[in-house]
């Protein structure tokens, strides 16, 4: 085996220097080495991961950040930034072996650098907030993707001592307004890059609720179910500026890159709200009460047309639907849910949800959009919904008719759903109650002239059975099921 002298040898004079002044514990070494590395061969990267760990001794870790343990600090902060740079610059994948066996040394750090000087726990501060902020998001990061396994789940998760970190990072990213905060680089190789701080922890907060006790804590650190909610919810409504902000100058690919990263994020947001809601139906109302429908499916109608055919469209237009049938059967009053669903065009999304991708997803596809055509027929007999479809039916079989057309089982979905709202519409039109006094004043007449003729009363103070077109009806309207009395 070749020793570390050896292969330390090996590297262009001016980094052996360098690498050398590290082994012998110098700080401004390690700067030069780490600003220097980013010219270096991928070989000379292989070569130097010895030296990045070396000074990530978890007994060196002081209680609390002094001058006296400024040097074991300093050493350890350039060894995280070193491993960084490294990751992003060679295959992860490859080099996950060195980087996970030391994980159990890196950890223990985070958690310092994040409860010292991002928390605010030391009084004596080396080192700014801001870059141990994006130090320690990117480390958890590359740990999120480099720990995956052929399944692809991570073992981050499995790290409770990184929960509380993570947790407090989430609301740090969501709550700041400091642009240079949020402003990140997470190079990926291959992948593009991670450029914001937000994107990091909502991908790192989706992971860890894969912990059971995640959802606790999470409620712990926001202060309660209302900010909590809140906060969740702020991540949605930042995604559509986000899918605005590629420069049309860049290149396609990294264009689409973010795209694509930003359409993951609305689907790792959409199953986080989804599981926290599963939690406690006081979360899952939080999230209704917060307009949670109409915030996701307002960023999904911006993201829908910008990458379609690709496989993370599908997934959030998936997920955001299971996220609207999730709330249908458990909310305490769907029908609003369902009525805020509609105004913000989830009747369009699910249209327009056009097949493509994998068999699999596309059929996936193919059974929420007759889920919700399914749905929709129900909630029909709901005044309020029969009366927003029926100011919309006539756009909606301009624009949408065509694209119906298109997919056979589609349209005929389409094709139903329309005739009805139509004939109810009709039946509504005709439909005509007269009222008068009884002799006795205690009651209503009521008279149908939907084909009927039969006339019934019922009393004013209940509106119990009446016989409506021979019929003995539960509530006095000529379309069944809803209930408009007067």
């Amino acid at each position: 085996m070749i020793s570390a002298e050896t292969l330390l040898s090996q590297l262009p004079q001016d980094v052996l220097t360098l690498a050398q002044g590290v082994l012998d514990r110098s700080v401004a070494d390690f700067q030069q080495l780490c600003d220097r590395i980013a010219y270096c061969s991928e070989s000379e990267l292989w070569i130097l991961q010895p030296v990045f760990y070396m000074h990530l001794d978890p007994d060196r870790i002081p209680v609390k950040s002094t001058p006296a343990a400024t040097t074991d600090i300093e050493l350890a902060r350039w060894s995280l930034t070193g491993i960084v740079t490294t990751l992003g610059n060679i295959d992860v994948h490859a080099e996950k072996r060195c980087f996970l066996s030391a994980w159990n040394r890196i950890a223990p750090w985070l958690l310092f650098f994040h409860n010292q000087f991002i928390m605010c726990g030391a009084n004596y501060r080396p080192i700014d907030r801001t870059p141990v902020i994006k130090l320690v998001a990117s480390m958890l990061f590359h740990r999120l993707i480099a720990g995956r396994d052929p399944d692809g789940n991570s073992k981050l998760a499995t790290t409770p001592t990184l929960c509380r970190l993570i947790a407090e990072l989430w609301v740090l990213a969501i709550e700041t307004k400091d642009e240079d905060v949020l402003s990140i680089q997470v190079p990926l190789r291959d992948l593009g890059r991670i450029t914001s701080l937000r994107l990091v922890t909502t991908f790192l907060a989706g992971e860890c609720m894969r912990n059971e006790s995640f959802v606790t804590t999470l409620l712990e650190v926001s202060g309660g179910i209302s900010p909590f909610t809140s906060a969740a919810l702020k991540y949605v409504k930042t995604i559509p500026s986000m899918a605005k902000g590629p420069d049309i100058t860049s290149e396609a690919f990294w264009v689409e890159m973010m795209l694509i990263q930003v359409v993951t994020m609305i689907s790792t947001c959409v199953r986080f709200i989804i599981g926290t809601s599963m939690h406690s139906a006081a979360i899952r109302e939080g999230f209704i009460l917060r307009h949670s429908i109409r915030h996701i499916f307002s960023a999904l109608r911006i993201l829908q047309p910008l990458i379609p055919g690709m496989g993370s469209t599908e997934q959030a237009l998936a997920s955001s639907f299971r996220y609207l049938f999730f709330l249908l059967e458990r909310a305490d009053v769907p029908v609003s849910v369902f009525h805020e669903a509609l105004r913000t065009h989830a009747l369009e999304i699910a249209v327009r949800m056009a097949p493509f991708g994998p068999v699999k997803m596309e059929a996936e596809l193919h059974n929420i959009s007759a889920d919700f055509f399914e749905i929709s027929y129900h909630y029909l007999v709901h005044d309020k919904i029969l009366t927003y479809t029926c100011k919309h039916v006539d756009a909606w079989s301009n624009t949408l008719g065509p694209i119906a057309r298109q997919d056979e089982n589609l349209w005929k979905d389409w094709s139903a759903m329309e005739r009805t709202i139509r004939s109810y519409v009709s039946l509504r039109s005709e439909e005509e109650m007269i009222r008068r006094p009884l002799s006795n004043e205690k009651g209503w007449l009521l008279k149908c002239y939907c084909g009927g003729t039969t006339e019934g009363p019922f009393s004013s103070g209940n509106a119990g059975d009446v016989t409506l077109c021979g019929t003995v009806q539960g509530g006095a309207s000529v379309i069944p099921g809803i209930i408009t009395i007067g």
